[in-house]
């Protein structure tokens, strides 16, 4: 029975997630199977769960997710937006650039493509509409910019497969800026073309003194992202440190400069952090115990042998991993593929001398694209349900912005220097 453990894991692994049981749970109680086949002291359990949740990087994740929850409830959103409309509101398609706009400025206050879509949508969706644009292109273009966040610093994900494969969180963040600006210029490039061929409105062009207004409004919380990656880049304070200064920041925000946040506001601000963090760690937790089963199994050395055997050429890797990836995106989160495919895609990249910085963001772009295609695509459907469109036409809208991404995605994974860049530049070759 013992020989047939890993492969019942799995098994049971993919069954829980096919009738949705969560994937925390998922994991533990594939885990767990493995042990009782294998014969392993429980004790095992316990042991790894401490391992991978003592942590003092992963504790970056519940303070950024603490400052998103500041800033989303202290009036930032249509500062940001009235800011973003001021940049590129005149161009064609003036609202739906203000969309792209925006969820790059935000990129730096949550860093959730969920969480950034469903704040947006709320607000740029029906103004969209009623300046005659269609739902179904508010929604697609709302939820296809959103993927930005994760992307651009700072990022609760990446903070999360930084932690967990010992990779500088620095280095990541300074990574994923080329990309995740990449990302944007080209889907303004297509709402252009898009624009110009259906006839969407454009704004005004706005006055300097309209200009250094929105700029004033805008000014304190677009210092956020300065104020952790400044730190960070001149060493002031760890990736940790920058997400507990962070939140301090976006709370006096809140509380002191706009006063949008009470005394009542507060505990609900936490408590959902605690239930947003939960849900991660517990992931964290159960997906370190599943990866030192795959470790002890060798499924990395063995994956990395499967492939060489028919080919040594990184550029094929990286197809194969890309392909991979876009499968399993459509089916599982970001945070879930981070966690279990870590312990199997790291360790092999590193045979075939590919950069893990490069690779990370290659992944996480991949990732977000993963969750704007069905069936699960969290991110369209955060956007759909708040949107109120249906699928079909949703979809229809959506799938030029998946090539755009697609576009992104190539040049991110066959040209390294797109990622690498900025770090080699800010941190050295082969820095911190």
């Amino acid at each position: 029975m013992a020989e047939y453990a890993l492969l019942s894991m799995v098994l049971v692994l993919f069954l829980l997630i096919f009738i949705k049981v969560p994937i925390g749970f998922a994991l533990g109680f594939s885990s767990l199977l493995y042990i009782w086949m294998k014969d392993v002291p429980l004790t095992i359990l316990a042991q790894y769960l401490n391992t991978y949740l003592d942590s003092f990087t992963l504790l970056a994740i519940p303070l950024f997710i603490l400052s998103g929850e500041f800033m989303n409830r202290g009036g930032v959103t249509h500062r940001l937006i009235s800011f973003a409309n001021s940049l590129v509101g005149h161009i064609p398609g003036g609202l739906a650039h203000v969309n792209v706009g925006t969820s790059i400025l935000m990129a730096g206050m949550s860093g959730s493509s969920s969480s950034d879509a469903a704040t947006t949508s709320l607000v740029l969706v029906p103004q969209m509409e009623r300046e005659g644009y269609s739902r179904a292109f508010a929604a697609a273009i709302t939820a296809a910019s959103a993927t930005i966040g994760p992307v651009i610093p700072p990022s609760i994900h990446v903070v999360l497969m930084g932690g967990i494969n010992e990779i500088s969180i620095g280095r990541l963040f300074m990574g994923g800026v080329v990309p995740g600006l990449l990302m944007g210029v080209s889907m303004m490039l297509y709402t252009i073309m898009i624009s110009k061929k259906r006839h969407f409105p454009r704004n005004p062009r706005v006055s300097f003194t309209e200009f250094v207004t929105s700029l004033t409004r805008a000014f304190w919380p677009l210092l956020t992202p300065v104020i952790i990656l400044g730190g960070m880049m001149v060493g002031i304070f760890t990736p940790t440190e920058a997400a507990a200064i962070a939140a301090l920041y976006t709370l006096f925000l809140g509380t002191v400069l706009y006063r949008k946040i009470g005394w009542k506001d507060l505990l609900p601000a936490c408590l959902n952090t605690v239930k947003v963090t939960s849900n991660i760690m517990l992931i964290v937790g159960f997906a370190g115990v599943f990866g030192w089963i795959l470790i002890s199994e060798e499924v990395a050395l063995t994956f990395t042998q499967w492939i060489q055997s028919f080919t040594d050429n990184w550029v094929v890797v990286l197809i194969i991993v890309n392909v991979l990836l876009l499968f399993l995106g459509c089916f599982l989160s970001t945070t879930s593929l981070i966690v279990i495919l870590s312990p199997i895609l790291f360790p092999m990249i590193e045979k075939f001398g590919i950069d893990p910085v490069h690779f990370g963001i290659m992944m996480m772009l991949n990732l977000e694209i993963g969750q704007l295609t069905p069936p699960v695509g969290i991110t369209s459907f955060v956007v759909m349900d708040v949107a109120k469109t249906d699928i079909k036409s949703f979809m229809r809208e959506m799938i030029p912005f998946l090539y755009v991404l697609g576009v992104v995605l190539l040049l991110t994974t066959y040209v390294p220097q797109v990622v690498t860049f900025l770090p080699n530049l800010i941190f050295g070759a082969s820095g911190n």
